[in-house]
């Protein structure tokens, strides 16, 4: 098996705070000063996250800061609005239960329990930023055992983490918000490789050879097939597009000779045909059909070159009438 590799690396304090969700209050009676709370704390399923994307914290790895946890206001350490006591993870999920103190009729804790009475949602928050914080990343291919199932890479498992406490928010975790981490705005955490197992490691090795092998195979029919020739149906349609081009072009060529005429649009073998006495038409003819053999020509020497393994490219032979001055014949390629 590979060597476990373990670095440090800095990460913003606000990493360290998690949305999870709904944050619902119950009732002592109507006269009572305290609301009872329950709620999950953090599901033991992996969520995506702003910073660390797949994640899943190991419940088994959970420390608590202290045996009665303080529950705050979008993680403003000076709005202090209850405690959380209770803490179970049997069911799979961080269940916690505790309540909400105000101690006048208009602090925070006050106004959260009478706005949520009345159907305002709040969402809850969890803080497990400090020392002693363990993260394993799993590679795309590897599986690690985390919370009693299987979770698949590519992502991070949060191995060892404090709870030190939850906050009630009105829009979840946000990082411009956080001002418990004012004077220390980095953490420092320890973050471990998973292993693969031998047999793992094999397939995915054999998986990324094989990657390889398909790119490159890839690569190579994409450079055969733009070396290809075009469709000679297609070629005919771009070469007679041209030719009436060109013949338009070759109206307004007033106060030159006809030979001249011949010359500019299919160079020096219009002078030939012009000596034997073509028309422009004719000669237009002979042009398409001389293209469409060459075309036709080049196909089957690729074809053949395939078969041979032929590394050079293959060359044009010289019989086919210049392109006229002046003018780009263009090739639809496939």
């Amino acid at each position: 098996m590979p060597n476990e590799r373990t670095t440090t690396k800095q990460v913003p304090a606000s990493a360290l705070q998690f949305s999870v969700g709904a944050f619902e209050l119950a009732s002592n009676g109507e006269s009572a000063k305290s609301a009872p709370f329950r709620m999950v704390a953090r599901s033991g399923k992996p969520i995506e996250h702003w910073f660390w994307g797949n994640v899943v914290h190991d419940l088994d790895g959970m420390r608590l800061h202290k045996n009665r946890l303080p529950i705050d206001y979008a993680h403003d350490a000076k709005e202090v609005i209850g405690y959380a006591n209770h803490f179970e993870s049997e069911s799979g999920d961080l269940v916690v239960s505790g309540a909400l103190v105000p101690f006048k009729d208009s602090d925070r804790a006050t106004e959260i329990i009478h706005k949520q009475r009345e159907g305002v949602p709040y969402e809850a928050s969890i803080n497990f930023g400090g020392d002693g914080i363990k993260l394993e990343e799993v590679r795309h291919g590897q599986s690690v055992q985390v919370n009693g199932y299987q979770f698949s890479g590519p992502g991070v498992v949060i191995r060892e983490w404090p709870l030190r406490g939850i906050a009630i928010c009105p829009y979840g975790a946000d990082a411009n918000t956080s001002t418990e981490f004012a004077a220390q705005t980095q953490c420092l955490v320890e973050i471990t490789e998973a292993e693969m197992p031998e047999e793992q490691e094999q397939l995915t090795a054999a998986h990324l050879e094989n990657n390889q092998e398909a790119q490159q195979q890839e690569a190579e029919a994409q450079a055969v097939d733009a070396a290809q020739p075009a469709d000679l149906d297609t070629v005919a349609e771009v070469v007679a597009d041209e030719a009436a081009t060109v013949e338009a072009a070759a109206t307004e060529l007033t106060g030159r000779s006809e030979g001249q005429r011949f010359l500019e649009a299919f160079g020096d073998q219009g002078g030939v045909w012009f000596a034997q006495g073509k028309t422009f038409s004719e000669a237009t003819d002979l042009y398409v059909a001389a293209l469409k053999s060459e075309n036709e020509s080049l196909k089957q020497r690729l074809s053949a070159r395939r078969g041979e393994g032929e590394s050079e490219p293959v060359e044009f032979s010289q019989h086919v009438p210049p392109t006229p001055k002046g003018k780009a014949i263009r090739i639809a390629r496939r």
